[in-house]
């Protein structure tokens, strides 16, 4: 039995930590062994029939592995996006499952630990990943748009534009690639809404809470300078110059530090200082307290024009 199980732990290391429970029998493996290695070693199964042999290496590469050795079809969608390092995804799921594409599924069919997605891909529209037969990075992008929200596919192409992965030249091919597809008009009012400015998939959602409200900031990733010694005070994620009103987006990592929030409070001190009223919001803030952050910057920007008003010389515009 000892022998067949390192037969069996060498051939999961060679495919990402993962081994079929047919491949455990034919390599001498009994059934009541793998139960044995469920029950007391840790070894699950993701997938019906697939089984992980701990320590993972990599857990998204050892689930994708799991559902393509069972399932065949071709690594699709977000879990296609992860294995390619896009950029601008959200954070993963420890139940997320592994998106497999099937010419003739059902359209977007949930089980235990995969989703199946209806859709064909010619040769060049698949990559090798060592071993992982994946929608190629283009393919990948365009599928996106159809498999999930706006705001998911426009942090991507804000990231990926941000970290020169992708040029404007691809992105107008793109989007002439998805206008043609089937479905693909209702993303149509989406390209116009692309900015590489965005740092980070927090900033691109209240991009298009504020353009949604009519809210479009005039100036992104605005520098302030201080007047009296012309030295950068800060970088606004979102700006109105005119109003004197600046939007941050406070993301939990990057300003969740001492050392960040010292510098936050600094740069907020020094704003201030200048007349600049500061909004900040966190990633709440832009999905279950939407509405209340458009109306908190309506609101913001409707005091501003009143003082500009107030403040105006008399005969003069507001």
């Amino acid at each position: 039995m000892d022998q067949a199980l390192d037969r069996v732990i060498t051939f999961a290391r060679r495919q990402d930590d993962v081994v079929t429970r047919a491949q455990a029998l034919a390599l001498g493996l009994s059934p009541d062994a793998i139960r044995t290695r469920r029950h007391r070693y840790g070894w699950t199964s993701p997938v019906r029939g697939a089984l992980l042999v701990p320590p993972l290496r990599n857990d998204l590469r050892a689930r994708a592995r799991a559902a393509s050795a069972v399932l065949g079809g071709t690594i699709c969608g977000l879990t296609a996006a992860r294995l390619h390092g896009v950029p601008g995804l959200p954070e993963r799921r420890s139940d997320e499952p592994v998106d497999l594409a099937f010419p003739n599924a059902d359209h977007a069919r949930l089980r235990d630990g995969y989703r199946r997605h209806r859709s064909t891909h010619t040769p060049d529209e698949v990559a090798d990943l060592s071993g992982l037969p994946t929608s190629s990075l283009p393919r990948t992008l365009e599928d996106l748009a159809f498999l999930h929200d706006r705001e998911l596919f426009l942090s991507v192409l804000d990231a990926m534009l941000r970290t020169h992965r992708i040029t404007v030249a691809d992105l107008a091919a793109m989007r002439r690639r998805v206008s043609a597809r089937r479905g693909g008009g209702p993303m149509r009012p989406w390209w116009s809404l692309v900015d590489g400015k965005a740092e980070s998939p927090l900033e691109t959602r209240i991009r298009l809470l504020l353009c949604d409200a009519g809210l479009p900031p005039e100036e992104t990733q605005w520098r302030v300078r201080d007047p009296a010694t012309g030295s950068i005070v800060a970088r606004l994620d979102f700006a109105w110059p005119t109003a004197l009103l600046a939007i941050e987006a406070d993301g939990v990592g990057p300003h969740s530090e001492p050392q960040a929030l010292f510098r936050d409070r600094h740069r907020q001190n020094q704003l201030v200082r200048l007349g600049w009223e500061v909004l900040r919001f966190t990633f709440l803030d832009a999905t279950a307290h939407a509405r209340r952050l458009t109306e908190t910057v309506r609101a913001a920007l409707r005091d501003a024009e009143s003082r500009r008003a107030t403040h105006s010389p008399r005969g003069s515009p507001g």
